[in-house]
């Protein structure tokens, strides 16, 4: 199946040798969650925490998934056993999820006759 606009550039698995790679994919990925492209569904720090002086802890694991189609992804490094990548974990949905339908409140917009209105 062909991967979504969204996802065309991510369909990739990467291995990463250098810490500094590993921070540039992750700053790539921090901006398509920032662009609503991607969005974090479960993360062992937040994504931000990546770019601190001080790393989160020896492993960090980030997944995603897809905000159109719905493929899923996962970033992690492994400092102690030096292993860090990037890769598909998931298929798209099977069927587009429907928009959330419109919330309405009744009354809301009903105010008191005006007394000048006679």
């Amino acid at each position: 199946m062909a991967f979504c606009p969204h996802c065309e550039q991510l369909k990739d698995s990467l291995c990463f040798d250098k810490p500094r790679e590993y921070l540039e994919h992750a700053r790539q990925l921090l901006n398509s969650v920032n662009d609503g492209a991607l969005t974090v569904k479960e993360s062992t720090c937040p994504l931000q925490d990546l770019f601190n002086p001080e790393w989160p802890s020896e492993e960090v694991e980030h997944n995603f998934e897809c905000t159109a189609c719905g493929r899923t992804y996962q970033l992690f490094a492994d400092t102690f056993h030096g292993r860090a990548g990037w890769g598909l974990t998931g298929p798209p949905r099977p069927e587009p999820e429907p928009p959330p339908e419109p919330k309405s409140e009744v009354g809301f917009w009903m105010t008191a006759p005006s007394s000048s209105a006679q």
